[in-house]
């Protein structure tokens, strides 16, 4: 592949990353009724009547998202041979923030399903109904480990990178934004054990404060990760024109 189609292709992966934030907030998030989330706190049958009453915008929100959901995977493998150019020939930072951002995919992608099977049938009793909403929820909260992996493999290599200090991939303060984006995902293990209060999966430090920061680092990543693309394409197109004179003083 010349390089020029290259960068084309990694140019269209850095911006899944904006697509995959503005279709998981629309489906997953608005369409699913997913902001403001269902607080685990309620009955059986109110859960039930809340699929009921919402039942198209839910079962379209978590199809689409379904779908959606996989321009996380190009975004991913960007960064991931971003990052391999940085270690060198053990990538093991790299492949971490490969699996890392392939499972996080899995865990958002078993998620959504599960809400995708109590919205199915209307009939569903409110009990099983209950269970599945409880199944996606715990999915989602208590593996977050998966994308905090990738976010610290990522920040690292690049804090570690010697080799281009006037173009690095992302500013020191955009790495140390990652790290904190990534413990702050830490109080969501309590939502395995707590129904109410700012622990609980719909309270403020274990849904809305975790994914507001989540949200921050995807654009803020996003937005060096297509300025580095942009870059290196500009020097793509330099290169031609600076090689001309060099050959023909060689011919002459």
């Amino acid at each position: 592949m010349d390089p020029k189609t290259s960068l084309r292709y990694q140019l269209i992966a850095a911006w899944c990353g904006p697509a995959f934030l503005v279709t998981f907030v629309f489906f997953w998030g608005i369409l699913g009724h997913n902001i403001p989330n269902p607080s685990p706190a309620l009955s059986a049958a109110d859960l039930a009547a809340r699929y009921a009453d919402n039942l198209g915008q839910i079962r379209l929100g978590f199809i689409v998202a379904l779908i959606t959901v996989v321009f996380y995977l190009p975004w991913s493998a960007y960064i991931s041979a971003r990052m391999a150019r940085i270690e060198g020939p053990y990538p093991v930072l790299a492949n971490l923030q490969l699996l890392g951002g392939g499972l996080t995919v899995m865990v958002v992608s078993f998620s959504a399903t599960f809400w995708a099977v109590a919205a199915f049938r209307r009939e569903r009793d409110p009990a099983l109904i209950e269970l599945l909403t409880d199944t996606g929820w715990l999915v989602i909260d208590l593996q977050y480990a998966c994308t905090t992996l990738q976010m610290v493999a990522l920040a690292l290599a690049v804090l570690a990178d010697r080799k281009n200090k006037a173009t690095p991939l992302m500013p020191n303060w955009a790495c140390y934004l990652t790290i904190f984006c990534a413990v702050s995902f830490f109080p969501a293990s309590l939502t395995g054990v707590l129904k109410t209060g700012p622990f609980a999966w719909d309270g403020v430090m274990s849904y809305y404060f975790p994914y507001f920061c989540w949200l921050c680092w995807e654009i803020t990543a996003s937005s060096f990760f297509i300025r580095d693309v942009r870059r290196r394409m500009r020097e793509a197109e330099r290169a031609p024109i600076e090689s001309e004179p060099l050959a023909a003083s060689a011919t002459a």
